[in-house]
């Protein structure tokens, strides 16, 4: 079991996890989702690589696998389903907390021939995250992003549910690159989604816009209603964000998906000036504030910075 940390970075603007000064070796952002409208401009920009794993349905080869431009990318005039838009949207919260950010998307969802999301299980993220440990040092991956996951009645986290995905993790955090997963958003304060809950990921979830108040010294950060916690959480980061959906739209979201990747996209700009993650996460530990759900209920533990 993680040891609990019921914190929050600072809603990660911290100076300790600003981008490098050395950009020669700056790594890339690797994001698990739905699939991405790589014709936005920004998008266009920003992604480096694509690829492809469908449990259910076929990439847009008509085959369950595919890497290589147009792997990962949506047609917005094919899709109807608004799940269908959540890869774009954590794409673009990569891109405003990193304008330079570079990317490589691996989509796992399917999509049926009227547009709706087909679907899908951790079974994806571990086909997904194979090819990531098979190519990590040829795109210079930095970080992962995972922003899926699903509820467990199992009283502890069912971690040989899937037996090739928790060794991807610690394979992966070996080669220094930490896989980033969202706990989830069902308002559940005992327990985190699956596979948040595996000790070598990096669970994140959400808090809220912080504020100021008299009774509280420096800011309040307030713990989002929907975002799950509990003894397996690592951190909370900022969960709400002005997302880009597939077809170009801007609004406000909210949850531990937008968390979960400003955290990892922040991340892989540390570890770019040459860092171990064993000494970016003790920077990042060290420099973590209380997180309030209440101002009568609290999560609190501070660290000196």
């Amino acid at each position: 079991m993680k040891t609990k940390v019921l914190l929050i970075a600072a809603a990660l603007g911290l100076s300790l996890l600003a981008t490098p000064a050395h950009a020669a070796g700056d790594k890339t952002l690797v994001i698990i989702d739905s699939g991405i409208n790589t014709q936005l401009p920004w998008a266009k920009a920003a992604v480096v690589e694509e690829a492809c794993f469908i449990e259910f349905g076929n990439c847009p080869n008509m085959l369950p696998s595919m890497v290589g431009p147009g792997a990962a990318s949506l047609d917005p005039k094919l899709v109807v389903d608004k799940a269908m838009s959540h890869g774009t949207q954590m794409a673009s919260v990569a891109v405003a907390a990193n304008p330079n950010v570079k990317i490589v998307f691996i989509r796992i969802v399917g999509m049926s021939a009227k547009g709706y999301a087909n679907t899908y299980t951790t079974k994806a993220v571990t086909l997904a995250l194979e090819w990531v440990a098979a190519n990590t040092d040829r795109l210079n991956i930095g970080a992962v992003s995972v922003s899926v996951g699903r509820v467990y009645k199992e009283a502890a986290c069912p971690v040989s549910s899937d037996p090739k995905l928790q060794p991807l993790i610690v394979q992966l955090a070996a080669k220094n690159v930490p896989t980033v997963i969202s706990a989830g958003n069902n308002s559940d304060q005992k327990k985190i989604n699956y596979p948040a809950c595996i000790p070598q990921a990096i669970a994140v979830g959400a808090t809220d816009t912080p504020y100021t108040m008299q009774q509280v010294t420096g800011w309040v950060y307030p713990i989002m209603l929907i975002s799950n916690s509990g003894p397996d959480l690592d951190l909370y980061a900022l969960g709400r964000a002005a997302t880009t959906d597939v077809y170009g739209n801007t609004s406000v979201s909210l949850g531990t998906s937008n968390a979960t990747v400003l955290v990892a996209t922040r991340l892989a700009q540390r570890l770019s000036d040459g860092s171990t993650l064993d000494t970016v996460m003790a920077k990042v530990n060290a420099s973590l504030q209380t997180a309030y759900r209440t101002l009568t209920n609290f999560e609190l533990k501070f660290y000196q910075t």
